[in-house]
């Protein structure tokens, strides 16, 4: 060996099978020289990329979400009296099995409806979370920074969730925080 090993990275599906994806690889130098340009950036401009993104993120109505989590848990705990009121009926002789049954069905379906969306808003509610400790650790980090001169992996790992390649000028940065940042390549 020579020594001389280049790392470069590229796109699974050129990988697997070249003819779906035409995309040569990107030299992991101009990866990294693209991370450290758009980190500048982000340094140097934090005030009116991620300040006013952290106060939009704060400004989602949490408390209009948990209202509306609060609904779904009083229609689900209305569900479950009226199944029981309805196994009262026919455990007494009131109703027919046919009629219970079909009643029943109709108050499990939608008891699984209220489930699934009370769900998606807590899952929602979560992420916005994560969202925004994610942003708000961004933006400390980059109100006390120097403008980096060199890249520096533990910062891509802390922050960057993945890269997308688009072409060969241009590439993205998804963020840790939620937000992708187009970076273009150096020109060769």
């Amino acid at each position: 060996a020579s020594g001389k090993h280049r790392i470069a990275w590229c796109c699974s599906t050129h990988i697997a099978d070249i003819k779906k994806c035409s995309m040569k690889f990107v030299p992991e130098s101009d990866l990294e020289y693209a991370f450290v340009t758009m980190m500048n950036k982000l340094i140097f401009g934090h005030e009116i990329v991620l300040k006013p993104l952290l106060i939009s993120l704060r400004g989602m109505n949490s408390d209009e979400t948990l209202e509306n989590i609060r609904s779904l848990d009083k229609k689900l705990e209305e569900n479950e009296k009226q199944r029981n009121v309805l196994v009262e009926l026919m455990t007494k002789g009131y109703l027919e099995p046919a009629i219970y049954n079909k009643s029943n069905n109709e108050l499990l379906q939608e008891a699984e409806r209220l489930r699934r969306q009370k769900e998606s808003i807590t899952r929602f509610l979560n992420n916005d979370f994560q969202n925004l400790s994610e942003v708000s650790a961004l933006l400390q980090y980059a109100t006390k920074a120097s403008m980096l001169t060199g890249f520096d992996g533990e910062l891509f790992k802390r922050y960057v969730k993945k890269v997308l390649v688009y072409s060969r000028e241009e590439i993205g940065f998804e963020l840790k925080c939620g937000i992708t940042l187009k970076e273009r390549l150096r020109d060769k």
